[in-house]
């Protein structure tokens, strides 16, 4: 069963046998276990109240053998209590025991053996938790027709309010949403607050937002490696979902496809996306990474929408064009509330400005007043003056800066 996260109708159809099993099921059994007492010994032992004197009375009738085979059983049942039977107490009081289950009426032992059969093959010994939804819909017909030749005509109407319970709890799970902030790794060393650059992206994501605001916009920031391109997002995102409310903030690695494909699960994890859709499609041995990700892509856009904004942002793509493809895409309906914030040193094959793609570019270092803050903090230069040459003649990047 999924842990926290959205159930598969499978899975309900199980919850679903659960309950028909452990309460209906149950509760019938004790009706004709009572029926079957009272009927035998109604004028002798008197009709069974729940008593421990009828509890009593019952494991008096038993034989030595059945006494010692069923000793556990009967250290519950001596109460008399029929409400703290379980099934298979029920079944060897009724199919099994001495003073109810030997001469007992064929047909009533044919439907009672049936209710134990399919309590033992739909129910207890099911591989894995979840029933597909012919084979429930098979169970209940079984159910419903032994509890109708034992005139127990309480199933149906059970079912349709465990219909109905399901129905709201899958509404539920369906649009539940909560915030989440997944940002990249930050670095062990020291890092620059950047906040004039924080302040221009920001800047532009919102006026991206403003102008698209039925469709999924980009943002590139673009820039060669050790530029400080991936801390800069991951400030920019970190702004932006402290101000923002239901919204997620997830980040997706994107240097590689099996690190695009860990990250979309853990993406599809936040979500609460069905852990058995994605386990399996996950552990498909037949489907290629590719293949995998856009199953699973296609499984977050369906819970994504739920949202009312948000920001994906796509880390270290080391070629536009063939991740591309593997990203959500500006025509589909599901993604169209949020923003793409991607770092890359693929400066050429970013597409063009337009109305919703941008480029930003960090090939021209930090913000003087970033970089020397940085470098006073990590060399321990106080001079003020004396930071500012340092810093322009490391042409204000932050790799340099940390040497």
């Amino acid at each position: 069963m999924a842990t926290g996260s959205e159930y598969t109708k499978e899975q309900l159809n199980y919850y679903r046998i659960c309950c028909i099993t452990t309460d209906e099921l149950t509760d019938g059994l004790r009706t004709i276990f009572k029926q079957e007492w009272d009927n035998r010994y109604a004028t002798t032992l008197g009709e069974w109240k729940d008593e421990a004197k009828n509890g009593k009375d019952f494991k008096n009738e038993e034989s030595p053998r059945n006494q010692a085979r069923n000793q556990e059983l009967l250290a519950t049942m001596i109460n008399g209590n029929r409400a703290e039977w379980d099934c298979t107490m029920l079944f060897y009081a009724i199919l099994f025991s001495d003073c109810i289950g030997r001469g007992l009426n064929a047909v009533v032992q044919s439907n009672v053996d049936d209710l134990r059969k399919f309590r033992n093959q739909d129910f207890a010994h099911l591989p894995r938790g979840h029933i597909s939804e012919p084979k429930f819909q098979s169970a209940i017909a079984k159910v419903q027709g032994v509890f109708q030749a034992l005139g127990l005509p309480t199933v149906l109407k059970e079912v349709d309010k465990l219909k109905h319970e399901v129905k709201v709890l899958e509404d539920q799970l369906q649009s539940e949403t909560r915030p989440f902030c997944i940002l990249p790794p930050k670095p062990s060393h020291d890092v620059a607050a950047r906040n004039d650059e924080v302040a221009k992206i920001t800047e532009v994501l919102r006026q991206l937002k403003e102008t698209n605001e039925s469709r999924l916009s980009y943002l590139y920031i673009s820039g060669n490696p050790g530029r400080g391109k991936s801390q800069l997002a991951g400030l920019v995102a970190e702004q932006i979902f402290m101000e923002s409310t239901d919204a997620f903030v997830m980040t997706l690695d994107a240097s590689n496809l099996d690190r695009l494909l860990d990250s979309y699960v853990s993406f599809a994890r936040h979500l609460k996306c069905s852990e058995y859709a994605v386990t399996n499609t996950l552990n498909d041995k037949d489907l290629k990474t590719e293949e995998k990700i856009a199953y699973i892509k296609s499984l977050a856009g369906t819970k994504v929408e739920l949202y009312a904004s948000w920001l994906l942002l796509v880390d270290n793509v080391v070629s536009i064009p063939e991740m591309y493809a593997h990203l959500p895409d500006t025509g589909n309906s599901h993604w169209s509330k949020g923003q793409l914030l991607i770092t890359s040193q693929d400066s050429i094959s970013i597409p063009s400005d337009n109305s919703f793609i941008k480029q930003m570019s960090v090939s021209q270092g930090m913000a003087p007043s970033d970089a020397t803050s940085l470098l006073a903090t990590i060399s321990g230069i106080a001079d003020d003056e004396t930071a500012k040459k340092v810093a322009h003649a490391l042409d204000y990047q932050q790799a340099p800066l940390r040497l």
